[in-house]
């Protein structure tokens, strides 16, 4: 065989190679038969899975901020809602604001990655919440048998209440509208929110978060279109150290 030919049938394998592995532009040119086999047992190793989603916590200087047009304002008196939980049972706002101050957490839904990773870091902090006398109550326009998929998955220890007609989101005024561009990208992610929510809106819930007073007047609130960025439990607890003196 001509030399020429060889040494091009030779480059054009290394390249194959590197190609399957990701990194065509690194194969080192002269790689010998034992690079090759190397090579070629990575490339029939499964995919690296994807790196997972990182929760961003707020920054401080933005703590307690909102969008224009968005969530209820501190000193604002907290809306009831009576709104199912994941078995079912109705259970008011007033009722549990009424047993001690509620951090209320609104979350867009189970199928967001983010919002599982905010509730995780909650579900781990309430003994710290629970030591303060501080309530937790999530909520989402997820049907509850849907939440209660969410509960049983990631442990969450604290209620969870389904607003699928939204009347808690519209009262608090934390109601998403997804655009059609932005709907038709969570259904390419195999996100179906009718199948979730039961309703055909297709809407749900900006991130936000309010502490409630026993009296049921807002003494925080956390509204951010940024649904990557959260405040995290840490900043919540000495939120509440601040505004409730307790420790």
């Amino acid at each position: 065989m001509n030399p020429k030919n060889v040494a091009m049938r030779a480059s054009a394998l290394v390249g194959t190679l590197g190609f399957l592995l990701g990194c065509a532009s690194q194969t080192r040119t002269g790689a010998t038969a034992a690079d090759a086999e190397s090579s070629a047992t990575a490339a029939s190793a499964p995919p690296a899975p994807p790196p997972q989603p990182m929760l961003a916590e707020t920054p401080t200087d933005r703590l307690g901020t909102a969008p224009a047009g968005f969530g209820l304002k501190v000193g604002d008196r907290a809306p009831d809602a009576s709104l199912p939980d994941v078995t079912g049972k109705t259970q008011s706002l007033a009722e549990i604001f009424a047993q001690g101050p509620t951090l209320v957490l609104f979350y867009r839904g189970g199928w967001c990655p983010f919002c599982n990773l905010e509730l995780h870091d909650y579900s781990v902090n309430k003994p710290e919440f629970d030591r303060r006398g501080v309530r937790l109550v999530a909520i989402s326009v997820d049907k509850p048998s849907e939440e209660a998929k969410t509960q049983a998955k990631h442990g969450v220890p604290f209620p969870m209440l389904s607003d699928p007609k939204m009347v808690a989101l519209q009262a608090y005024r934390v109601v998403h509208v997804p655009g059609d561009t932005e709907k038709k990208a969570m259904a390419g992610y195999g996100i179906d929110l009718v199948a979730y929510s039961g309703e055909s809106h297709g809407d749900f819930a900006v991130p936000s978060i309010f502490l409630v007073g026993r009296n049921g007047v807002v003494l925080f609130a956390h509204i951010d279109e940024d649904f990557k960025t959260r405040p995290g439990a840490k900043q919540m607890l000495a939120v509440a150290d601040r505004l409730l003196g307790a420790k």
